[in-house]
C-alpha cells in the first residue's frame, strides 16, 4: 500500500479545484433512489487516459453496512498505477474536517491488494483505529468498497466525492508521484459533493437468557433476565421497554419488579406459597419498535 496521508496530499492538490462544495438540494438531480440504494452520475470522457467513473451505486443493509460501487468503464482491472479514493464528510458540516477535501472527517483509499480507512486529525489522515468491516473488489465495471456507518463515525447521512487515478509512480524515497497522473472525479468540476442517507433498521440481539433459582421454589421470589444488544450502537441496550409475563397452575402472577439496566432486562415475581407444577412465563424487551422475547417453563418444588 502506499503511503496513505502522502498519496491524500498529492491526490487532493491535483484535483482541489474540481471539488467545489454546493448546497445538497443543487445535487437532486445528480442520484437515483430505490429503496436505500442511490445512483449517482457522473460525465463521462474528460479525460481519454484517465480511469472514467461512470456512475457511483450507493446502499447499506439494514445493519448499515455501506457499500459503495464505483462504475469505471475503461479499466477492467486495477493495476499497479491506480488508485481509487472516496472523501467521507460524515457529519455533513463542510466546516468541519479537511478543509481542502470538502470537510472530510474520513477517507477510504484503494490500492491494488489493500484498502484502508483513513481518519482526519486536524492536519492530515491516520489510519482509521477501527476499520474491521472495511474490504474492496474489483471486477471488470469497477471498484466496490463496503465500510460500517458504525466505523465511520456512527454517521445517518454524508457527503462524499470519488477520484480515480491511474499513471502513479513512485518517487526514490518511495512517495507517490502524479507527475504523470491522470485523474478523474465524482461529481465534476462546480457539481459540488454527492449525499447519501444511510437508513437502517433497528435489530436486538440476544446475548444470554437466564432463570433462577431452579427449580423455582414455591413462596420464594423467581427472576429472569435477558441480555441484549442494539445494532445502531454495537452495544448493550440502554432504553426499552420490559414486559413480563408468568403463570404457575392456570393461574396468572403479575411481576413484583421489572428493570432495564447496562442492557439486561430483569423480571421478578413472587410465587404463592401453595404453587405446583410447572412455572411458565416469558421477558420481552421492546426498543422503538423492535422486540425480542425469550420463554421459559421451569417446575416448581
Amino acid at each position: 500500500m502506499r503511503p496513505g496521508s502522502a498519496l491524500m496530499l498529492g491526490a487532493v492538490l491535483m484535483l482541489a479545484a474540481l471539488v467545489v462544495a454546493m448546497p445538497t438540494s443543487a445535487l437532486a438531480k445528480s442520484a437515483t433512489a430505490k429503496g436505500n440504494s442511490q445512483t449517482f452520475t457522473d460525465s463521462i470522457g474528460e479525460d481519454p487516459e484517465a480511469p472514467d467513473i461512470t456512475t457511483i451505486v450507493v446502499s447499506n443493509n439494514d445493519a448499515g453496512l455501506v457499500t459503495f460501487k464505483i462504475n469505471i468503464s475503461n479499466r477492467p482491472a486495477l493495476t499497479a498505477d491506480m488508485s481509487v479514493l472516496v472523501f467521507l464528510d460524515t457529519d455533513q458540516q463542510s466546516a468541519t474536517g479537511d478543509p481542502q477535501s470538502a470537510g472530510a472527517e474520513y477517507a477510504i483509499e484503494l490500492d491494488p491488494g489493500s484498502v484502508t480507512l483513513l481518519k482526519w486529525n486536524g492536519t492530515g489522515y491516520d489510519s482509521a483505529p477501527s476499520q474491521s468491516s472495511v474490504t474492496f473488489g474489483y471486477d471488470s465495471t469497477g471498484a466496490t468498497i463496503r465500510a460500517s456507518a458504525a466505523e465511520l463515525g456512527n454517521t445517518k447521512a454524508f457527503n462524499f466525492f470519488a477520484l480515480a487515478f491511474s499513471g502513479i509512480t513512485t518517487d526514490a524515497m518511495g512517495n507517490p508521484d502524479f507527475s504523470n497522473a491522470h485523474g478523474d472525479s465524482a461529481p465534476d468540476s462546480g457539481h459540488g459533493v454527492f449525499s447519501y442517507q444511510v437508513l437502517t433498521k433497528l435489530t436486538l440481539s440476544v446475548k444470554a437468557f437466564t432463570t433462577g433459582p431452579k427449580p423455582a421454589k414455591a413462596g420464594k421470589k423467581f427472576v429472569a433476565s435477558l441480555a441484549a444488544n442494539e445494532s445502531d450502537t454495537s452495544g448493550p441496550v440502554q432504553a426499552g421497554t420490559v414486559a413480563c409475563s408468568a403463570a404457575v397452575g392456570g393461574k396468572h402472577l403479575s411481576a413484583t419488579a421489572h428493570r432495564l439496566a447496562n442492557g439486561v432486562a430483569t423480571c421478578s415475581w413472587l410465587l404463592p406459597r401453595n404453587a405446583k407444577g410447572t412455572l411458565r412465563g416469558s421477558v420481552s424487551l421492546t426498543v422503538k419498535r423492535t422486540t425480542v422475547v425469550r420463554t421459559f417453563a421451569v417446575k416448581v418444588t
